[in-house]
Order: C-alpha cells, then sequence, then structure tokens
C-alpha cells in the first residue's frame, strides 16, 4: 500500500471546474516581449509551408476580446510561429460548454492538435476509445526543459497503463474551498466568527431568528444550489467535516454516499433545510446563478465555495454586495471541525489541465515543441502579465502588480492571464510566498481577504484518490450517476425529517445498483494488481 500511496493524489470526482484565477493582457513593445523574442529569434525559420499547427483556446465571452486574435496570440505567432515556420492557429471553444465541445471536435476527429480538459472523466473516455497520442519519446526528444519544469512526479498524472497520454500542467494554487460569512450579520446578533461546527449552528439559528438584514421571507442563512456536475460543492466542507476516520482501500474506492459518516452530514442539511436555515428555493437553482444573485443582493449570511469566489472581480459578488448594502462585509472563516477537532476540507491535486495530442492530429512533434516553448520563465511572465505600463503599472520585488481591469483598457490591449499559457495553472514565480503574494494582486482592494481564505483553503485539506489506470465502469456510468446524484442531493435534503433515513437508503441503494458498486469493485480489483 506505501506504494499505491506515492501514486495517489487527486480531485477525480470534480468533474468539471474551471480554475479561473487570474486575467491579463499587453502589446509587443514591453520588455517582457523583447525578452523572449530575442530567446526564439536564435531559431532560424525552417523552409517550405508552413505547418498550422491547431491550439484550444477557453473563450469566455469577455466584451471586446477575441481569444483567438489578440496581442498575445500574435505575440506568440511572431515569438514561436515565426521562427519554426509554423502557423498557431487559435479554436475557441465556450467555456461553459468545453466539455460537450470538445467530444464532437473528438469524435469527428476535428479536435485541436493540442486540446484540453479538467475532467478526469473525459479524459478516461478518451483514453479507453485509444483517442489520445503518446507523447511519451516526442517529450523525451523534443522537451527537456518541459520534462524538467513540470518534473516526473506531476508527469505520471499524465501517464494510462504505462504510456504518456497527456501532459499535465503545473498547478501553482492547489488550495479549493474556503467558506464566508456576514460579518455586519455576526455584530447585529453579537456574535463572533464561529470556529465549530456547534457555534456555526448557533450562529445560523440566530441569523435565522433575528433577521439581521430584516429581509423577512429572503432572509437566507446558508445557501446551496444544484450543480450537476459538482453536486457536494457549495456544501463540501460541512459533510468532509461528518466523515468518520476510514481506511486507505476505503478511502480509494467508497463514493461520498456510502463511507461512513457521510450520511450523517446529509442529515444535518435535511435538518438545516427544515429548520429554514437553508434556502427553500435552493433546487430550482440549476447553474448558481439565483446563488450568485442572492449573495450580492445580502440574501445569505453564509457561503461555501471556492476560496477565491466570492473575491473575483467578474463578478465580483463581494464588491457588489459592499454597493448594494451599505455597511455588508463577508469575511472568510472555518468553522466545521470533525471528531478531531480538525478542519477537513478537499484541495486540487497538483495538476491542472490535461493537455493531449488527439491521435488524428498530424502535428504531435510540433505540438511537444510548442509546449516546449511555452516553458520558458519570460513567456510564462509575458502570457501571465503582459506588458509593464498596459496591463499593470508597478512591479513589488519583481511581481506585477496594480493590474488594469480589461474593462478599463482599451480592445487591443485586452488579456487571458489563465487560458493561453498552458503548461502552468496560476501565476507561477518559482517561490512559493511569491506565488501567492502574485495571487493576491489579482484581487486588488482584498488582497488580504485572498490571504487569509487561501490559508483557510489548505487547513486539514487532503487530495482526493487519482488512479493510473482507466476504470471503465467509471467511464460507462459516468452520466447516469452524475443525474442520481442529482436525486440523491435534493431529495435527501427536502424531504420530511421523519422521511429522511428511509429516502437516503433507498436513493442510495438505486445508485449502487445503476454502476456505482460496479465501479468499487473494479477499483478494488484495479488495487490488488498494484
Amino acid at each position: 500500500m506505501k506504494k499505491l500511496s506515492t501514486r495517489i493524489a487527486s480531485l477525480a470526482l470534480l468533474t468539471s471546474m474551471s480554475i479561473t484565477l487570474f486575467a491579463g493582457c499587453g502589446s509587443n513593445g514591453g520588455t517582457d516581449a523583447d525578452s523572449s523574442k530575442s530567446s526564439s529569434s536564435s531559431n532560424s525559420a525552417k523552409s517550405g509551408p508552413a505547418v498550422e499547427l491547431t491550439v484550444e483556446v477557453f473563450d469566455r465571452a469577455t466584451p471586446g476580446y477575441k481569444a483567438d486574435d489578440n496581442f498575445q496570440t500574435k505575440w506568440i505567432q511572431e515569438n514561436f510561429g515565426k521562427p519554426n515556420n509554423i502557423n498557431v492557429k487559435f479554436v475557441p471553444v465556450l467555456r461553459q460548454q468545453e466539455v460537450e465541445k470538445l467530444n464532437v471536435l473528438m469524435a469527428s476527429n476535428q479536435a485541436p492538435d493540442i486540446s484540453f480538459t479538467y475532467n478526469d472523466g473525459i479524459i478516461y473516455n478518451y483514453v479507453k476509445s485509444g483517442g489520445l497520442t503518446d507523447i511519451g519519446d516526442l517529450l523525451k526528444k523534443n522537451a527537456p526543459n518541459l520534462t524538467s519544469y513540470l518534473g516526473e512526479t506531476l508527469l505520471n498524472y499524465g501517464k494510462f497503463d504505462g504510456k504518456q497520454l497527456a501532459v499535465p500542467a503545473k498547478r501553482v494554487i492547489e488550495g479549493c474551498f474556503a467558506s464566508y460569512i456576514r460579518k455586519d450579520w455576526l455584530d447585529a446578533v453579537g456574535m463572533s466568527v464561529p470556529t465549530t461546527t456547534d457555534e456555526w449552528y448557533k450562529v445560523m439559528k440566530a441569523f435565522k431568528e433575528k433577521d439581521p438584514g430584516k429581509l423577512g421571507d429572503k432572509n437566507y442563512p446558508f445557501s446551496t444550489f444544484v450543480d450537476p456536475n459538482n453536486i457536494n460543492w457549495t456544501t463540501s466542507m460541512l459533510l468532509e467535516s461528518f466523515k468518520k476516520p476510514i481506511s486507505e482501500e476505503q478511502r480509494m474506492t467508497l463514493p461520498n454516499w456510502v463511507i461512513p459518516g457521510f450520511k450523517d452530514g446529509m442529515k444535518f442539511l435535511n435538518k438545516l433545510y427544515n429548520e429554514g436555515i437553508i434556502n427553500p428555493q435552493f433546487a430550482l437553482d440549476k447553474d448558481g446563478k439565483q446563488y450568485e444573485k442572492d449573495v450580492s443582493q445580502g440574501r445569505i449570511g453564509f457561503m461555501i465555495h471556492n476560496y477565491d469566489f466570492p473575491l473575483r472581480v467578474t463578478p465580483g459578488l463581494l464588491s457588489e454586495l459592499k454597493k448594494q448594502v451599505p455597511g455588508a462585509d463577508m469575511v472568510p472563516c472555518d468553522p466545521f471541525t470533525n471528531s478531531e477537532g480538525k478542519h477537513p476540507k478537499m484541495k486540487y491535486n497538483p495538476n491542472g489541465l490535461y493537455l493531449i495530442v488527439p491521435k488524428a492530429s498530424e502535428h504531435a512533434e510540433a505540438a511537444i515543441k510548442y509546449l516546449e516553448w511555452q516553458s520558458k520563465p519570460e513567456v510564462i511572465k509575458f502570457l501571465q502579465n503582459g506588458v509593464k505600463g498596459d496591463q499593470y503599472t508597478d512591479e513589488v520585488d519583481g511581481i506585477p502588480a496594480n493590474f488594469i481591469q480589461n474593462d478599463q483598457l482599451p480592445d487591443a490591449k485586452k488579456a487571458n492571464y489563465t487560458d493561453l499559457s498552458l503548461i502552468v495553472n496560476g501565476k507561477e514565480f518559482g517561490d512559493p510566498a511569491k506565488n501567492i503574494q502574485a495571487a493576491s494582486f489579482g484581487y486588488p482592494g482584498f488582497e488580504d481577504t485572498f490571504k487569509k481564505a487561501y490559508e483557510i483553503s489548505l487547513t486539514d485539506a487532503n487530495y482526493i484518490p487519482h488512479f493510473d489506470t482507466v476504470i471503465q465502469s467509471q467511464a460507462k456510468y459516468q452520466k447516469a450517476l452524475t443525474d442520481k446524484e442529482s436525486e440523491i442531493f435534493v431529495k435527501s435534503i427536502t424531504c420530511k425529517v421523519a422521511d429522511f433515513d428511509k429516502t437516503y437508503d433507498k436513493l442510495v441503494s438505486e445508485y449502487m445498483k445503476s454502476g456505482g458498486q460496479e465501479i468499487v469493485d473494479e477499483k478494488l480489483a484495479a488495487l490488488k494488481k498494484k
């Protein structure tokens, strides 16, 4: 099992997330662009017809910004494409439709030469169907700097059945969850930021009974919503705290629904719902838009989400809350404690995106050369920050600071700080302290709040197990079980207290019979082969 534990690391159950941490843009006249250009110009352009290399890019529908034609993509062509006789063509995919769109492109053999996803289940499907290029030899031949930058441990996340079928991007920020509570409501009811589950429950009761926001039937001390891809996302910290200690084998194989203690956490949510603490309309919110609206308009007293979720400039929930409700504020907190007094939660695995070369691609070598070029520090810095004077105004200890937001920039200087630097997810400056400092600069006015929330996100946090072999039943039953999880979540929370046990047990039994048990059995068999 010791050998097995070295293979474990990550958040395989998070099936579709977008870690949209930072943003940026600039012109081709800055010093960063010049330094990278000089490093690229030593490569003599090859003769003959240029290779067209297609690269996926997320389209986040930023007004005035073209994801496939902007100052950054032009800079990439000038500094990588031109010296290597390669035309780099970017293929925009709407972020909200990325899994669906990629599946269609892969099925029709039209996926970009460099495609990507965060979704483990999708990768397993492509591996199972033989749809990915084995890039192991190409990495050895063409990507020494990239291989060194990522390291063997991280690269192993892209290996399946001994083949290097993906390049895992390096995740700089591993923290995932934090919770936030209305500080002005705490002051109004004369209570402090809760540090235990019991304290938190008393605060929620006070929020409900005393209605510090004077909201009447719109007073929601705590809320969640139904995200079909990440059903427990906005209740995760609470539910994790109810889990009982389990063996490594159980941790590797069991779904949350049958892990000892998890049912108790769901029962607690049912109690909260029946006491009017949880938004009674949460089950109607399928995309979280009403949830965001309720936060920004001051109706929610407590929330669980990504540690930086309310701080992001877009949509800027905390900023909007402060505008709409004078005197309102939310502060990070970590209230849920388990039987050992710890604050357990999940964190992201060390890899971010899975970068893949589809089997149908005719330009696998050019794709790897492109990723190798991206590993240069000056390329990473430029793509993630833009140009001083254009996208940011200052540097602190060599870290770009005081970023100008896209809505305040002319279209020609609007940037994407997240999606074009493929091999690393998060601002990278080679030092953890600098990386956190750099990340905080992406939240102007909330730098200290960001650092506190990030500290919480790592407190007592653990990875979710990751298998380096494809669990075929997991790919087979993914859609059906995802739908069943939504049903379990909603019906177990909203049923009458007296009906909880029979409702939960019946639905979970159906889940296990619909493929859940088959997945457990296949995982157990895979462990025995290690």
